[in-house]
């Protein structure tokens, strides 16, 4: 079975409709299946990310992991509506240098983990190949971009905080695992932001439908 995981409700309610998914689980954790493909809604955050996602594989039979949503930009050559393909997840906040690991890497860990990509890029002709970096803090503006982002060895180009929770976590349990983002808009770029987050997240629910459409 596969699996959509995302953070917020509004990113994936046109797709839970579409596809006639039941609501299974909400106590603790927001979950809709039907007899072929599993939805989660964390929530916000990386600890919320990995505890839902570590308990969906420990009691469903989940062969892949999709994360999909809506995602910051700090790469001026992005626009708001692109659609990424994403190739690295790292952590923009991890910092164990003092013991001879790389900015961004979890001691004992891998520096990011890589996704499988390949196997949906070729369902997807307008996504873009880029790199994402997630922390518990919500990334805003220029000064945090070069304080925290930059300070990773390798070129980051959208932001969230779930991604590299869900790619830990996915590596621990050894599944294959994909991410797709739209970008929501761009940091520093006043310009590219034309359409409200309120009002773009309505947007991008619809786009999620069209991609998975693609995909699944």
């Amino acid at each position: 079975m596969k699996l959509i995981i995302g953070a917020m409700h509004e990113e994936l309610q046109d797709s839970i409709a579409f596809y006639n998914l039941k609501k299974i689980e909400e106590e603790k954790f927001l979950i809709y299946k039907n007899e072929e493909i599993m939805f989660c809604i964390t929530g916000v955050g990386l600890i919320n990310s990995a505890a839902q996602l570590a308990y969906i594989l420990t009691k469903y039979e989940i062969d892949s992991i999709i994360n999909i949503g809506t995602s910051g930009g700090c790469d001026n050559s992005l626009k708001q509506g692109d659609i990424i393909l994403v190739d690295k997840v790292y952590n923009s906040v991890a910092d164990a240098t003092v013991f001879g690991y790389a900015y961004g890497q979890v001691p004992r860990m891998p520096k990011y983990y890589e996704t499988n990509k390949e196997k949906i890029m070729n369902k997807i002709d307008s996504a873009k190949i880029k790199n994402i970096a997630s922390s518990d803090i919500f990334i805003h503006s220029i000064d945090q971009v070069n304080s925290l982002v930059k300070k990773i060895d390798d070129e980051i180009s959208i932001l969230d905080m779930e991604c590299f929770a869900y790619a830990q976590t996915a590596y621990l349990f050894e599944k294959e695992f994909s991410v797709i983002k739209i970008v929501s808009d761009i940091i520093g770029k006043k310009d590219a932001n034309n359409v409200q987050f309120n009002d773009f997240i309505k947007i991008a629910g619809k786009e999620i439908l069209e991609i998975l459409k693609k995909i699944l």
